[in-house]
């Protein structure tokens, strides 16, 4: 008996045997499995006592898709009560499609029965009759067309028009000329017209196109605009030059939606109109929303097909629309349609504070597209990367390494010096070469605080005017004033209790509250509360890293930027620069120095000078912040160096299981993708054998955090494969299933997707033992959960179909 008929059958008896959790997962298992041997095991269920075993069952039935189970799901959907088992029911009676289910269905969908139970103030038999049409609809119930349309008008149902529609065209054409009825019906409500329009797109007949074109001159806007996405939804090509003319139409949100549908259809076409002259009148739209939709849609045109000259001054004139996001759009098309011509409107739009981030963003991004070096666009970009908003910031310094890759240097032949390059920006930015402005210091105001001022008389009237207000420093000059020689009690030491933050004051109100005490410094002894002020340190924790990563002044921003984007380019300069920035006084310039190093090597391991890395992040992955050591870490493993391997294994003791999983990857990948030393002169002193690593790796199985164990899981996985050690194998598979039951088992899918990368067989043999050993339905739903994922994802061809 091989693994998988094994499985069939000690899931079965489960479902037999096992309380309510063991069938409920043996069930649903058992319909993913699809195998007609259990067939006759889950019909016994669908008249389990328990509801969600019944329904499970039921599920499963639908899954295996075999009309063997009809007879018993229809006797289930006549006589059930509940309709959560019906629901699903007829569900399942859809998926087999077999239409013998098409009277009982058609039945429920009409007839409540008197005996099906409410849930609360729900009717369950909502959800059964909306299940039944869905259903009637995959048989292509024929015969209940005429009963599925009445049921829309019917005001004492639910509302179920969409899905009804849906179904009606999915029986037949018949129902379908239901639905374009109901699309031509002038005496229906705009609603129902739209409601109509949305179905037909789901159709493929000329018929249903010719409703739908007709539908673009329908008198509700809402109406025209559901026919036009609904005609690109049908690829309708034929009606591109109606819908084109259909871009004229008053009504915004019909002009946005013709818009879409032209695009759409213009790029299946090969013998469309020219797109751009069609969209010729929309370019100076009076609506900010379409111009900003159409910059959109013409972005990947103008690449090969570059805008008229009249279009282009169009969009040109709209770079300062007071619509932001239409600005921004027609900043992003100027850059795609490569006209240099448009840098120095774009310039102004960068140096201009007052225009909206998002625009000077798009623009500055445009220079970079538009791929022209001259002193006025390094300056302006030179200038931007001290701005105040980071977005700017961050886009002209990739405007910058854009031009760098592309860029074409037009400098008047009688220059004084050579224009710099793009990259020596970039780079003197990361060193602080440049700096943002510092504004004037403001004047100090001598203010007296006198209390005898004019001696308690009224202020008399002076020419002179009051100094303006300011938010520079102000000095004070204050008066004597008489203290008492002595507190007016004294306090002794712990009776006042120390400053806190936020966080910490919350977290300790609660905890004096639930131990009735008034000092904080008091030792905890309640569990449940230890555990929860570790929760809240954490938090702690976590929020200062983000507040850290959030709030960073502008110059260090600069900085930790320039070595973000430098890793595009690879350049052993460049290299140098990022391997200087490793040992910055500023945490997040290192940080992001080896982010950008790990890059590059995963780019391009073999690129010259990395290796000089290895030494400065084996010493940031010991001594930096968790930030630092993670970001090490990963480079490391990318650069290929063996000498990485030693120190990654003692960081896997690391207190912080966000670096320990971090590891585990970066030793599974290096000891797969390290460089051979010898032939890459690497000075390696203690080199670890792959078999070594995954016995390491293999310990962190018992870790009790859940993520490191599904790490180690993968790694482990990864590392065996080519090694061929059948019984450290086992040994592994056997100690990763175990691992699961550590904790609450919730990891059990993921372990079980990481052990298709094993051997099915074996891994399979291993969770049969364990299931059947198991001594409660806790354990026993891990392990079947992880056969679930283990299985479902095979081509076994015992699988039945």
């Amino acid at each position: 008996m091989t693994t998988y008929r094994e499985t069939v059958d000690t899931l079965c008896q489960l479902v037999q045997t096992g309380d309510e959790a063991d069938r409920c997962y043996a069930a649903r298992t058992l319909g993913l499995l699809r195998d007609s041997a259990s067939i006759e095991t889950l019909i016994e269920r669908l008249r389990d006592e328990d509801l969600d075993v019944a329904i499970d069952a039921a599920e499963a039935l639908g899954n295996i898709g075999s009309p063997e189970a009809m007879p018993a799901l229809i006797e289930s959907l006549e006589k059930d009560p509940s309709g959560e088992v019906c629901t699903m029911v007829a569900i399942a009676l859809g998926k087999i499609g077999n239409t013998d289910a098409i009277d009982p269905l058609l039945k429920i969908c009409l007839e409540r029965p008197e005996d099906m139970e409410w849930n609360d103030d729900w009717d369950t038999w909502w959800d059964v009759q909306k299940a039944a049409v869905h259903a009637l609809g995959k048989l292509q119930a024929e015969k209940a067309i005429d009963h599925l349309a009445a049921l829309i008008d019917d005001e004492t149902q639910q509302d179920m028009e969409p899905d009804i529609l849906n179904n009606l065209i999915r029986i037949s054409s018949t129902g379908e000329a239901r639905v374009i009825e109901r699309l031509q019906s002038q005496e229906s409500a705009s609603i129902h017209r739209r409601r109509a329009a949305h179905a037909l797109a789901r159709s493929s007949s000329s018929v249903a196109t010719k409703a739908l074109g007709r539908a673009l001159t329908d008198p509700a806007a809402d109406v025209r605009a559901e026919a036009a996405l609904s005609l690109s939804a049908q690829n309708a090509i034929s009606y591109l030059s109606a819908l084109t003319l259909l871009l004229r139409d008053p009504d915004n949100e019909v002009r946005q939606a013709a818009l879409k549908a032209v695009t759409q259809l213009a790029q299946n076409s090969d013998n469309a109109p020219d797109i751009e002259e069609a969209f010729q009148e929309m370019l100076t739209d009076p609506d900010p929303e379409v111009r900003a939709i159409l910059y959109s849609m013409l972005l990947p045109v103008v690449s090969d097909n570059p805008l008229s000259e009249e279009n282009y001054q169009a969009v040109l004139n709209h770079i300062s629309d007071a619509s932001a996001e239409a600005a921004a759009a027609a900043c992003a098309l100027l850059g795609a349609n490569r006209n240099t011509s448009a840098i120095t409107q774009l310039l102004e739009i960068v140096d201009n504070n007052n225009s909206h981030p998002m625009v000077r963003k798009e623009a500055a991004t445009a220079i970079g597209s538009l791929g022209e070096i001259n002193a006025q666009v390094l300056n302006a970009l030179e200038k931007a990367i001290t701005d105040a908003q980071q977005a700017v910031r961050l886009a002209a310094l990739e405007a910058l390494m854009e031009l760098e890759k592309s860029g074409l240097i037009t400098q008047p032949h009688d220059a004084e010096e050579p224009l710099p390059r793009p990259l020596d920006l970039v780079m003197g930015a990361l060193n602080g070469e440049i700096t943002v402005p510092q504004p004037a210091p403001a004047t100090p105001v001598e203010v007296s605080l006198d209390t005898n001022i004019n001696n308690g008389e009224e202020p008399q009237d002076s020419d002179e005017k009051p100094p303006e207000e300011s938010d520079a420093a102000v000095e004070i000059s204050k008066p004597d004033l008489d203290l008492p020689e002595i507190p007016a009690q004294i306090v002794t030491e712990g009776e006042v209790t120390p400053a806190m933050s936020t966080l910490d004051a919350i977290s300790m109100a609660n905890v004096e509250t639930m131990l009735a005490t008034p000092h904080p410094e008091q030792e905890i002894q309640d569990e449940a509360t230890m555990e929860y002020m570790e929760i809240v340190e954490d938090n702690k924790e976590l929020m200062r890293r983000m507040r850290s990563n959030r709030k960073i002044d502008a110059q260090l921003d600069i900085r930790r930027l320039a070595a973000h984007v430098l890793a595009d380019i690879d350049e052993t300069e460049v290299l140098k620069t990022l391997i200087q920035a490793l040992n910055d006084d500023d945490a997040p310039v290192r940080r992001e120095a080896a982010e950008s190093i790990g890059i590059m090597a995963k780019r391009n391991p073999q690129l010259d000078g990395l290796s000089d890395a290895v030494g400065t992040l084996i010493t940031q992955l010991a001594i930096g912040d968790l930030d630092q050591k993670i970001a090490s870490a990963r480079a490391l493993s990318y650069i290929g160096n063996r000498a990485a391997l030693a120190p990654l294994v003692e960081v896997l003791k690391a207190p912080e299981f966000t670096l320990r999983i971090q590891v585990i990857d970066a030793l599974a990948y290096l000891s797969l993708n390290s460089q051979d030393p010898v032939k890459a002169d690497h000075m390696v002193v203690r080199d670890i054998p792959t078999l070594s690593i995954a016995r390491r790796l293999m310990e962190c199985l018992e870790d009790h955090e859940m993520g490191v164990r599904v790490a180690a899981a993968k790694g482990l996985a990864r590392i065996l494969e080519p090694l061929q050690e059948e019984s450290f194998t086992r040994k592994v598979v056997e100690k990763i299933i175990d691992g699961v039951t550590i904790g609450t088992g919730e990891e059990a899918r993921l372990i079980g997707r990481a052990l298709r990368q094993f051997d099915t067989e074996l891994a399979n043999s291993i969770l049969l033992t364990n299931l059947k050993q198991a001594d409660d339905s806790v354990k026993r739903s891990v392990y079947i959960e992880m056969i679930e994922e283990l299985l479902t994802a095979q081509d076994n061809p015992e699988q039945a179909a």
